[in-house]
């Protein structure tokens, strides 16, 4: 009997996971300067689960919503599941330092996308970001982030 044939069968139903899919986790994106803040805009018009959109303050303690609603950063990524970085050379380095490490302070799972904006990325960037996300995508696109998105079900 081929796999193909055994597959359908009785005894291998046996192993089959019959529950749903679990929900949509709680993903927050946040753009550090304002061409990442265009790409993550683009993203977002998409429609997603529980995924929410921001840019970040210069300070990092407030996030800005895609709607212009200013929040306070520790509150808004407390219950997430996980934060997705998103930035270019323009981006401010104090602002990921704080976003990052109240990431780690609550264990939060981090990524980060350092975006071509018009020209290669500079060192200073990427150092200042690898610090703070687990996984990290240089150099990255829109299709990266939406991908990315997909991927974990946001």
């Amino acid at each position: 009997m081929s796999a193909c044939a055994r597959a359908v069968t009785a005894e291998e139903a046996a192993y089959r996971i019959d529950y749903p899919l679990a929900h949509a986790r709680s993903t927050r994106v946040i753009a550090f300067d304002e061409s990442a803040a265009q790409t993550v805009a683009s993203v977002a018009a998409v429609g997603w689960g529980q995924a929410q959109f921001y840019t970040a303050s210069s300070s990092g303690d407030e996030l800005v919503t895609l709607s212009g609603e200013p929040r306070v950063m520790i509150a808004e990524i407390e219950h997430s599941d996980s934060v997705i970085f998103a930035a270019t050379d323009a981006m401010d380095p104090g602002a990921v330092a704080s976003v990052g490490a109240a990431c780690r302070e609550r264990s939060i799972m981090t990524a980060g996308l350092l975006l071509l904006d018009s020209g290669p990325l500079s060192g200073t960037t990427l150092a200042a970001i690898r610090p703070y996300v687990r996984v990290l995508l240089v150099p990255a696109d829109e299709d990266d982030l939406f991908e990315l998105l997909k991927a974990i079900r946001a």
